[in-house]
C-alpha cells in the first residue's frame, strides 16, 4: 500500500499576517528608507553596497517571520528527497526551454530589445560583483520564494489552484518592473513583464511537485546565478 504523501506546508495564519504587512513594507517604502539612511551618513554607500543591504535586510525580515515556515519545509525535504530533486531537475529544464521561447519571440517582434532590470544588475554587479553574486543567489531566492510563492501562492492554492497561479505570478512580474514605471516606455515594459512569466509559472509548479518550498528557492538560486554570470 503506497504510504500517503502530506500536503506541501503553508504559512501560519500569523506569519501570513506578518508575511502580508511585510511585503506592503518592503515594495512600498523599505528602497526610500534605506535611500533616505545612506544620505544621512557621513561616508555614504556605493549603490552596490546599498543593494546589497536591501537584499540583507530583506533576508533577515523573512527569515525571522517565516522561521517556522521554513522549518517545516525543510522537514518536507527531508521525507521526499527524490521527489524534491526531481521537481527541481523538472522545473529548472521547463523554465529554461520557456524562457528561451519568450526570448526568440521578443527577438522577432523587438529586435534589439534589452531587459532593464538584467542592465541594472549588470551595472551592480560591476560596481562590487562579489555581493551581488550573494545577494541575488542567496539572499534573494528565499525571500522573494517565501513571499510570492509561500505567502500568496500557496494560501490561495487551497482556495483555487487557477487563482493562485494567476495572482502569484503576475504579483512576481510586476515585482520585476515597478521600479521602472514612468521610466521606461509602456511597450517595453510589458515586454519585461511577460519575460518573468515563465519563473512565476515553473517555481509556483515546482513548489507543488516537490511539496516543499526549498525546490523554487533552489531553482531561482540556480538561474540567478546562470543569469548573472551571463549579463556581464
Amino acid at each position: 500500500m503506497t504510504k500517503k504523501r502530506t500536503v506541501s506546508p503553508c504559512p501560519s495564519g500569523q506569519e501570513t499576517a506578518w508575511g502580508l504587512c511585510y511585503l506592503v513594507f518592503q515594495m512600498l517604502l523599505l528602497p526610500s528608507l534605506l535611500y533616505w539612511i545612506n544620505d544621512q551618513l557621513a561616508k555614504p554607500l556605493a549603490e552596490s553596497e546599498l543593494n546589497f543591504l536591501y537584499y540583507l535586510v530583506n533576508f533577515i525580515a523573512v527569515l525571522l517571520i517565516f522561521h517556522s515556515f521554513l522549518e517545516r519545509s525543510l522537514s518536507q525535504l527531508f521525507q521526499h528527497p527524490i521527489d524534491a530533486l526531481q521537481a527541481a531537475v523538472l522545473g529548472f529544464v521547463a523554465y529554461y526551454a520557456c524562457f528561451h521561447a519568450m526570448d526568440w519571440l521578443i527577438g522577432l517582434l523587438r529586435p534589439g530589445y534589452s531587459n532593464y532590470n538584467d542592465a541594472s544588475i549588470a551595472a551592480l554587479s560591476r560596481g562590487n560583483y562579489f555581493l551581488m553574486l550573494i545577494g541575488t543567489v542567496v539572499l534573494v531566492p528565499p525571500v522573494e520564494e517565501c513571499l510570492y510563492r509561500g505567502l500568496i501562492f500557496r494560501n490561495l492554492y487551497t482556495k483555487s489552484p487557477w487563482a493562485s497561479y494567476v495572482i502569484s505570478i503576475a504579483a512576481f512580474s510586476c515585482l520585476h518592473i515597478l521600479g521602472y514605471i514612468g521610466t521606461y516606455n509602456p511597450a517595453d515594459l510589458i515586454i519585461a513583464f511577460a519575460q518573468y512569466l515563465p519563473a512565476g509559472l515553473w517555481l509556483a509548479w515546482s513548489y507543488i511537485k516537490g511539496d516543499t518550498i526549498f525546490v523554487p528557492i533552489l531553482i531561482h538560486a540556480a538561474v540567478n546565478y546562470i543569469t548573472i554570470r551571463g549579463i556581464l
